[in-house]
């Protein structure tokens, strides 16, 4: 039952940044500067996609509550507290990033096309994930939870590789405590997977 839940749009975004990242890199001209500026443009692209995913990530909190209205049922206090604290981290983590987006090195955040076939992908996953949350009420908790299993450790690699690439200090020490921060998250909802499953079974 878990392992068909995990081919979750969390993946998918994975696939994504892989396309979008191998479109630039192959589109690339050999040359130093050609390179110089590929290496630019992959960074552009993946804070562009570390951005998207934030923007997802601090809507949590809301879906969680729409839920609940729905439904008159919550999920347990475990999870909504870590589901609380993901996606207010995640709006604290794009206002801190759109604010350094401005130093030197400037960040020039893409905005993707709805005409790109990755982005129109991501839109009909996320509107899929959307009806199971809330058509599939009785495993919302487990949708939910499996749901960030992906994207978060997603959010924690994508902020560990900027990090290595990130030449402003400002953005570097950002980027660290986010990919740790991130990965923290992944293990408590790891752990609250696991527990849910032991109950269950």
């Amino acid at each position: 039952m878990t392992k068909t839940n995990l081919v979750t749009p969390s993946l998918f975004k994975l696939l994504f940044v892989l396309c979008l990242t191998g479109m630039l890199v192959i589109s690339d001209s050999p040359s130093v500067n050609a390179s110089a500026r590929a290496i630019s443009s992959v960074s552009s692209t993946g804070y562009s996609v570390l951005k998207l995913l934030l923007e997802d990530e601090q809507h949590l909190t809301i879906i969680r509550r729409t839920q609940m209205i729905v439904t008159f049922d919550g999920i347990s206090d475990h999870s909504s507290s870590l589901i609380d604290k993901i996606s207010d981290s995640s709006e604290q983590d794009l206002e801190a990033l759109e604010k350094l987006a401005s130093n030197r090195p400037v960040i020039q955040f893409e905005e993707f096309s709805d005409d790109a076939i990755g982005k129109a992908t991501l839109d009909s996953l996320r509107m899929t994930t959307a009806k199971e949350f809330f058509f599939e009420a009785d495993d919302f908790e487990k949708n939910l939870l499996l749901s960030q299993l992906k994207v978060l450790r997603l959010i924690s690699h994508l902020a560990q590789q900027l990090e290595l690439k990130e030449t402003n200090k400002e953005r570097k020490v950002l980027l660290q405590k986010m990919s740790n921060r991130y990965e923290n998250y992944y293990q408590q909802v790891n752990a609250l997977i696991t527990i849910t499953t032991v109950n269950r079974s």
